[in-house]
């Protein structure tokens, strides 16, 4: 993986350049234009500082207003922190201790289920299409460099990071490429969920159900991609007729966020 991927953020986690993927015309992704992340309840002074150094100064939070009530943003000077909720509550149950867990979780297969449809949901459900059209209107926004993220930042996150590469012209490989990497970022925090879980006397099904509900699945964002395909045939027409962007919102998004790297001399 290229060692400008990842960001050497302490008090957060699955924090990610999405630079570097190639578009179907030979351009990349700008590097430290666009960065995704899990939430930003927890970054230390060095981090906000770090962000502050790469010019970060809009964040956009697609959690609920509950979960933000829970775990508000800490943000680096000067940058805009803008609530845009892609679910209207939170389907992915992200932020519930073991009490709090619904009692579908001691079906078997619930959290897989669940989250496939949520995968659905984030694609089809007018509410999300609103969220996402908002998304994309800053990222059109001249001389903006943006960390966009959710909870965990692979649901909500991975979907928004999906649309946008697709606008950039991304392949469907790629995309699920980056959508995997949360995987291996995540580890850490997944099990430790897990852990918690069972000291509180999780059964078995339970543990199950929250794994699939906190992992990423090759599934889940491939439920994604399915839905696009139903609704519109591909992407760009779907972005064209759910989130209303035009030819030339595509052309400026690429404009702006894709790059031509320079060829040797012959």
């Amino acid at each position: 993986m290229d060692k400008r991927r990842v960001l050497p953020v302490i008090g957060g986690f699955n924090f990610r350049d999405i630079g570097g993927y190639t578009s179907f015309d030979g351009r990349k992704i700008k590097w430290g234009k666009a960065f995704r992340t899990a939430g930003m309840a927890d970054l230390s002074p060095e981090d906000l500082k770090y962000l502050e150094d790469r010019q970060v100064d809009t964040i956009i939070d697609f959690r609920t207003e509950a979960e933000v009530a829970k775990g508000p943003d800490r943000v680096p000077a000067h940058a805009v922190d803008i609530n845009i909720p892609a679910m209207d509550f939170d389907r992915t149950e992200s932020t519930v201790d073991y009490a709090q867990l619904s009692k579908e979780y001691d079906q078997k297969g619930y959290g897989y289920l669940n989250m496939i449809n949520n995968y659905e949901h984030l694609i089809s459900d007018e509410y999300s299409n609103i969220a996402y059209r908002k998304f994309f209107d800053l990222l059109m926004t001249e001389n903006k460099t943006l960390a966009y993220h959710c909870t965990a930042g692979k649901d909500r996150t991975g979907v928004a990071s999906m649309l946008l590469m697709s606008a950039l012209g991304i392949n469907e490989a790629q995309i699920k490429h980056d959508y995997l990497i949360t995987d291996r970022l995540s580890t850490e925090v997944v099990r430790n969920k897990i852990e918690h879980m069972k000291a509180e006397g999780a059964t078995p099904d339970e543990i199950e159900n929250i794994h699939s509900m906190w992992s990423v699945n090759i599934d889940y964002i491939q439920r994604s991609i399915d839905t696009v395909k139903r609704l519109s045939g591909d992407p760009i027409t779907y972005l064209q007729d759910y989130l209303q962007l035009q030819p030339a919102d595509i052309q400026l998004l690429r404009d702006k966020y894709l790059f031509s790297e320079p060829t040797d001399k012959q």
